[in-house]
């Protein structure tokens, strides 16, 4: 599992904060989950298809 990686911008594409773009804060292997942390007191686990890369 490593469609992405810890400190990787992304943005939520799932229901949950769609639009929003955060950072991977860490990497849940054993759920296949990311924690992906939006602001200082905002953050959420996603599956790899609720995100995408952002490039640039």
């Amino acid at each position: 599992m490593e469609d992405f990686a810890v400190g990787e911008t992304v943005r939520i594409t799932g229901t949950t904060m769609t639009g929003s773009v955060g950072a991977v804060a860490h990497v849940d292997d054993k759920r296949q989950k990311y924690l992906v942390r939006v602001s200082d007191v905002t953050q959420n686990y996603f599956s790899a298809d609720e995100l995408e890369h952002i490039s640039g």
